[in-house]
């Protein structure tokens, strides 16, 4: 396992450990002020995955998809070991169990050495999960760990294709004790290049139980609780476990279980405390014999497989049901009933399907803590500050295929007494929580289905539409939009959120429960329409009123905002993230730039920047990537944020050679709010 280095090899990791030792610091002091971490996997989340090593991935994939219960979408592709095939299965705690095997097809030469020599079935390697490789690679060489250097690669052999926030580059860095060989029975370490280990734990909730809710699997599987390592030495290898700065739960003469990350760990075990240890440990070196997964009902979970396995395979006890290893692929899988307190933790955030009492005692308090005060403890509205009914279905259907409500919730209404409730914009909640404050609100007033609307403008007369307004709507919504008895509609956020069909639908059917009328029956749907394209072109703002243009694409000679001028310098944070005051600057003196708006077209016909350019993440590259000119002008983009469609537009940017590429950090939604210029068009 541990080669002797040569002189250079010595001296460049000398070299690299004086750096790393540097940046253990620097992660230290900035990234957990308030939760300090040892230096082994400094802000990692855990496990990061586990890999079987099979002779035949497809024998393997519709074994452990049909009959032993887990998800597995699509077909095995390149992974990023050379002459390699994989299939990943994600878990509901964020962990990935890998399926792994050599393409036959391919000459030895062209198979990584890892893969050459013939192993039978079983978890080849495992791996951990680290904010800082160097860090670790630093902390482990302090206490005499002999390892390899750290590496780049990437997930997949396959290249970067369309829009993808693949850039092409690597995409991990990974350290090993033996590259080549990697000792089964220690871990590797990855992280994740360019990742926010900060933010990831900063939104660790919302994280784990959206993965949860939507990776389930037909066996009931939603984690990895523990790695269990079969040992010939107990003593020697806990030893240098604790060398690594494991921190241990228990010791024995026949265990040692270390703790990993939340509720996971890992066991070292040997032969006399385990059946399964012990047959493994009869053919092979120390290396992984067990797997232990959670379940939500390890009931459950029996009948299913006593449905698809025979007697023979599995074994069962009261709270742990077991598969041997002979009939997994050289694994033992063991299954377990999730933790309590994990199990009400999911339940109290989860919204999918019908909710939980948990969920909705929870959502319930969450009401009636930062909502009930404007909107009525009985979500009546109009309580204080003209805050509407949210009982009413008009409202709450029309917004459930939009972003409506979430946005007005995360974001909430400048000048308004609506603030923004994110815990990102200075917010009591997180994503989750809303996300939850908003399935709530639709189960209370019985709302099972969206109201659908179209996403295409309306066209209209604003002359009109303005007469219109000052007649029928400025005696509750104000002369300027100002909200007298009903919302204010002079908001760029509302304005910037809501499309044309939803304010037409509200216009023309009412609001039930409060004392927005239906005006259908007043007004002929031509009125309606006028008034739509009245309030469209407030987006700017009421005293900045602008006519509708049938707004059309810019042509990409259009592309080019001030070209005569120069580009700006930007300030960037993780080297891609331009604050929306910077851009504005810019924007303001004329800078060079070229702005694209990441959403779909129609968003951008509701509001975009002045001269920005849609380029919809879904749509290929290839339409429009020879138009930019790559030439050093700054390049801008943005979307409604987070940041999931720009970051696919920038990284698709970087990957065809655009540098100069930044993201607006706050998106369209609060770039709207702070007052800068906004465009839109029917």
């Amino acid at each position: 396992m541990n080669h002797q280095p040569t002189f250079d090899q010595s001296l460049k990791k000398l070299l690299k450990l004086v750096f790393a030792l540097v940046n253990l610091v620097f992660i230290v002091s900035c990234e957990s002020k308030e939760e300090p971490k040892p230096f082994l996997t400094g802000l990692g989340m855990g496990i990061e995955k586990t890999t079987l090593q099979v002779d035949n991935i497809e024998e393997a994939i519709t074994f452990y998809r049909d009959s032993l219960g887990f998800s597995i979408r699509g077909e095995a592709s390149e992974g990023n070991f050379e002459g390699s095939l994989t299939m990943a299965i994600g878990m509901g705690d964020m962990t990935t169990f890998e399926l792994l095997a050599k393409n036959d097809t391919l000459i030895a030469d062209s198979i990584a050495p890892i893969l050459r020599n013939q192993t039978p079935n079983g978890i080849r390697f495992f791996a951990l999960s680290s904010s800082s490789v160097d860090s670790t690679f630093a902390g482990l060489s302090s206490v005499g760990m002999q390892l390899d250097s750290t590496k780049e690669y990437r997930r997949s052999s396959a290249p970067a294709e369309g829009w993808s926030r693949d850039t092409g580059e690597s995409q991990r860095m990974s350290l090993d004790f033996d590259a080549e060989a990697p000792p089964a029975y220690l871990p590797r370490f990855i992280e994740r290049i360019g990742s926010s280990y900060v933010k990831a734990r900063e939104d660790w909730k919302s994280y784990y139980i959206f993965t949860r809710m939507y990776g389930t699997h037909p066996n009931g599987v939603v984690g990895t609780s523990a790695i269990k390592v079969a040992v010939h030495h107990l003593d020697s290898i806990a030893q240098q476990y604790n060398t690594m700065g494991f921190e241990t739960l228990e010791a024995t003469d026949s265990i040692v279980r270390y703790s990993i990350f939340k509720n996971q760990e890992l066991h070292l075990v040997s032969a006399e405390q385990d059946k399964g240890a012990k047959n493994y440990l009869a053919n092979r070196t120390d290396g992984v014999y067990a797997l232990e997964f959670d379940v939500v009902d390890i009931d459950s979970t029996y009948q299913y497989f006593k449905t698809e396995l025979p007697e023979t395979a599995y074994s069962k006890t009261a709270n742990r049901l077991t598969i041997n290893s002979e009939h997994a692929f050289g694994v033992q899988l063991e299954f377990v009933q999730e933790p309590e307190s994990q199990a009400v933790f999911a339940k109290t955030y989860s919204f999918m399907g019908e909710m939980d009492t948990l969920a909705v005692n929870h959502a319930a308090g969450l009401y009636s803590k930062y909502c009930a005060l404007c909107h009525g403890e009985d979500r009546q509205g109009y309580t204080a500050d003209h805050a509407p009914s949210l009982r009413s279905k008009s409202l709450l259907g029309t917004s459930m295929n939009t972003n409506f409500l979430r946005y007005t919730v995360q974001f909430g209404r400048a000048n308004t007494a609506m603030g923004g409730y994110l815990d990102k914009q200075g917010g009591p909640m997180e994503y989750i929580e809303i996300e939850l404050l908003l399935a709530y609100l639709n189960k209370m007033a019985e709302v099972e289905s969206p109201i659908e609307l179209s996403r295409e403008p309306i066209a209209g007369d604003i002359t009109k539409g303005a007469g219109l307004y000052e007649a029928k709507c400025a005696v509750c919504h104000g002369n300027k939009g100002e909200g007298i008895t009903a919302p204010a509609l002079a908001n760029p956020m509302l304005l910037a959120t809501a499309t044309d069909d939803f304010l037409r639908y509200a216009i023309a059917e009412g609001r039930d429960g409060t004392p927005m009328l239906a005006f259908k029956d007043s007004l002929s749907d031509k009125d309606i329409n006028n008034v739509t394209a009245f309030l469209r072109s407030r987006a700017s703002g009421w005293d900045k009123p602008q006519e509708l243009d049938s707004i059309k694409v810019p042509e990409p000679e259009e592309y080019v905002l001030n070209p005569d001028s120069i580009a700006p310098v930007f300030k960037l944070r993780e080297n891609k993230f331009v604050a929306a005051e910077q851009v504005n600057k810019a924007f303001t003196e004329g800078k060079r730039m070229i702005i694209l708006d990441a959403r779909s077209e129609v968003a951008w016909r509701q509001m975009h920047i002045p001269g920005a350019a849609p380029v919809p993440y879904y749509s290929e590259p290839d339409e429009f990537i020879d138009d930019i000119p790559n030439d050093g002008t700054q390049i801008v983009i943005y979307c409604a944020c987070p940041h999931a469609a720009s970051e696919r537009v920038l990284a698709t940017l970087r990957r065809y050679g655009y540098e100069n590429t930044a993201i607006i950090d706050e998106g369209i939604l609060v770039w709207a709010q702070m007052g800068f210029p906004v465009r839109s068009g029917s």
